[in-house]
């Protein structure tokens, strides 16, 4: 009869417990990462990135990075383009793995407008001290949003139901957004302080979202640039009890300080 050899099983243990401490060692020294910044130099597989608390990021790309392309303010839609495209002065967003001093890309994203931008400084304009000072307030500026203007529409008690004057107010809103560039739309829907939390919750959601259906689908403006309505709950100036003017919808015109934005010629 065969006899086992009883060291055997031991052994393979180790070997398992070793390769998976060795696995675990190397996870360990790599960390997801994900930010925005400034591309301020190309060398090689090698891109420089400065974020907006102007920290430097040494970013290392290689074949299995991918680089998209993207439009709209929620940058839903993209292509995937290659890494001829980066240049200095291009704002990306960066995904990837940290390892020590080094970022290895898994994604490489940016704006197609920004790309326009790049692209046309590139062709031939002269980099003056003025330009030079323009993209650093625009680094500084990136993300940072203005308010043009606002509209509130207010609702029955209970009701998530545009009114007649509610529906004329947003078309006056959403006339001036279409001549603004590179705008967005924010919302938030409030209640009175009657009901219970969770009811008021869902209430204030509805709301937000009624004002959003109505100024894609009625008042003509773009998906992309009207954010999902945020729930706030009761208004901060509800009050107690009842107050019309609680239940309500703040419709606010942004426009991030980064990019071109403003009116239109």
């Amino acid at each position: 009869m065969a006899t086992r050899n009883p060291s055997r099983a031991p052994a393979r243990t180790l070997l398992f417990i070793g390769a998976f401490i060795a696995l675990t060692a190397v996870a360990a020294d790599e960390t997801k990462t994900r930010f925005k910044g400034v591309i301020t130099a190309v060398q090689g597989d090698t891109i420089t990135v400065v974020d907006q608390s102007r920290t430097a990021h040494t970013v290392d790309v290689s074949s299995d990075t991918v680089y998209k392309k993207t439009k709209g303010l929620t940058n839903v839609i993209h292509e995937k383009t290659d890494r001829s495209v980066l240049a200095a002065g291009l704002p990306v967003t960066v995904e990837g793995a940290a390892s020590g001093d080094h970022v290895d890309a898994r994604e490489i994203s940016f704006r197609s407008e920004d790309l326009r931008t790049t692209r046309q400084i590139q062709a031939g304009m002269a980099t003056t001290n003025a330009e030079v000072g323009a993209m650093n307030k625009r680094m500084d500026e990136f993300g940072t949003y203005e308010q043009l203007d606002a509209a509130e529409v207010t609702f029955d008690s209970g009701s998530a139901t545009l009114s007649g004057k509610a529906r004329s107010d947003l078309d006056a809103f959403a006339a001036k957004a279409k001549q603004t560039h590179n705008y967005a739309v924010v919302l938030q829907g409030f209640t009175d302080a009657t009901g219970n939390a969770a009811a008021n919750q869902r209430l204030s959601t509805q709301r937000a979202n009624a004002v959003a259906n109505y100024l894609q689908q009625h008042a003509g403006l773009a998906p992309g640039r009207v954010r999902a309505g945020d729930g706030m709950g009761v208004a901060p100036d509800a009050g107690s009890g009842s107050n019309s003017g609680a239940r309500k919808v703040v419709a606010k015109l942004v426009v991030d300080k980064g990019v071109q934005a403003g009116a239109k010629p």
